[in-house]
């Protein structure tokens, strides 16, 4: 040990060099980062506007199921009227013997998707069946790209299908 200006001086053989980033590694991070992000962020757009089409057709197919049920429970017949000729993102109603059940407003079923079906109206009688004498379909997909719709079938016998990229090849979206 050797002594200077009253302070010992020791070798200390355990001493580290500083730890951290250099701001040279940090911007190096930075820059993959935002590569990263820049290749990542139109497929995370496409993911978010595909789960948005597929919410809504899963409440589509809920609102049908509820109105057959409701026909089935009351023993009346249960009409969902679209307040649009054939489209149905305006809103619709769900009624039973001229008595309101539920009124489905404009952004009802996620905003930014177009619900389309052939007819502006669709009935179940109170064995479940529609009203009708063909298949209905309603084709979902969003405003500002087609490629990503959804189709949900109701057949004759009040059979309604699953939202699905591809028609429903029982003929209710021919």
């Amino acid at each position: 040990m050797r002594f200077s200006l009253g302070y010992p001086v020791m070798k200390n053989r355990s001493l580290r060099p500083a730890q951290g980033f250099t701001l040279i590694e940090m911007l190096v991070v930075v820059a993959l980062l935002g590569i990263f992000l820049a290749i990542a962020a139109p497929s995370f757009a496409g993911l978010i506007r595909s789960n948005k089409v597929q919410a809504a057709a899963d409440e589509l197919v809920t609102v049908l199921q509820y109105a057959r049920s409701e026909a089935i429970t009351r023993g009346v017949t249960v009409t969902l009227t679209a307040d649009s000729a054939t489209t149905w993102n305006a809103g619709f109603n769900i009624t039973a013997a001229g008595q309101i059940l539920r009124r489905i407003d404009a952004g009802g079923l996620q905003s930014g998707i177009t619900v389309s079906s052939g007819a502006a109206q669709a009935s179940f009688s109170a064995t479940g069946a529609t009203g009708a004498t063909i298949n209905q379909c309603f084709t979902l997909c969003p405003v500002d790209q087609a490629g990503q719709c959804r189709f949900v079938g109701v057949s004759v016998t009040g059979r309604i299908t699953q939202p699905s990229t591809d028609r429903p090849v029982t003929g209710e979206c021919t």
